[in-house]
């Protein structure tokens, strides 16, 4: 399990989701001046981005390392995707992702282990199981039918069809589907649950903080309706069997918060300008 340690020096580690740059840069503004967060991430040991940067495609993410870097050293920057840093790209974009964030002297940190001095923070996108509400097919047909994801993000290119990454020449792909995003999440949570379950670097004194760009329990979710399972699931079973101490997420933007099981769970988005 790849593990990255984060230099500790004031012990200050920023998480934020939902940054969606393009909506800021859209009215010239800078999203950090604007709320206030300039002196938190000038004195953090890390900023951990918990997707959503921008839309894609992938080589948009050197416009966020761009901005950020007049607030944070590159180095100190800790991302992962949400779903819109898919866009205009495949599904499979997670090595063009991670070779942005390599440009940049930033980390790509999907489906990665940090650790800062007693704390081991668990990252990935998580995406969905669409069974929030007890119908899965029906919550897979609203999420086809509504969601921008299956209209704005096809499926990976074939191997065979890809050299270094990139796909060989122009070869149309079809639109993923709800089914493709449910083997995702599915792969996500069995890495979360292997990670949750490994031995903490320094036993039973450390905390245990998850970090995902989608949603984990309903009690976080806000006003629930059919479209809800879109991008939140209930994993009440893993936070009871592992009962991490905190779980930061975003994408609905909606700032709400809970206590599960003794886990602490909030949403982190900044939102769209």
């Amino acid at each position: 399990m790849e593990t990255l340690t984060i230099p500790f020096d004031t012990g200050r580690v920023v998480i934020l989701g939902d940054l969606h740059l393009d909506s800021y840069d859209r009215l010239a503004v800078d999203p950090i001046a604007v709320l206030g967060l300039e002196f938190a991430l000038q004195t953090a040991d890390a900023l951990i981005l918990a997707g959503d940067l921008i839309n894609g495609p992938a080589s948009n993410w050197s416009k966020v390392f761009d901005n950020l870097a007049q607030h944070i050293l590159p180095e100190k920057v800790y991302a992962f995707p949400g779903n819109h840093d898919y866009y205009n790209g495949s599904l499979g974009d997670d090595p063009l992702l991670e070779r942005e964030a390599a440009k940049a002297g930033a980390h790509f940190v999907q489906e990665r282990v940090l650790r800062h001095g007693t704390t081991r923070f668990l990252c990935c996108t998580l995406w969905t199981d669409f069974d929030l509400l007890g119908d899965q097919q029906t919550a897979m047909s609203v999420a086809q039918q509504l969601m921008r994801d299956y209209s704005r993000i096809v499926r990976p290119a074939p191997r065979s069809l890809l050299i270094d990454d990139n796909p060989v020449g122009w070869i149309p792909q079809p639109w993923i589907k709800p089914e493709d995003v449910l083997m995702v999440h599915q792969d996500h949570c069995d890495w979360l649950g292997n990670a949750l379950s490994q031995s903490h670097h320094v036993n039973d004194t450390g905390q245990t903080v998850v970090v995902t760009h989608h949603g984990p329990h309903p009690d976080v979710a806000g006003a629930i309706d059919a479209l809800t399972p879109s991008f939140h699931s209930d994993l009440s079973d893993l936070i009871a069997d592992y009962q991490p101490d905190s779980w930061f997420f975003g994408h609905s933007h909606r700032r709400l918060r809970a206590r599960i099981e003794g886990t602490d769970i909030r949403n982190v988005s900044i939102g769209y300008a």
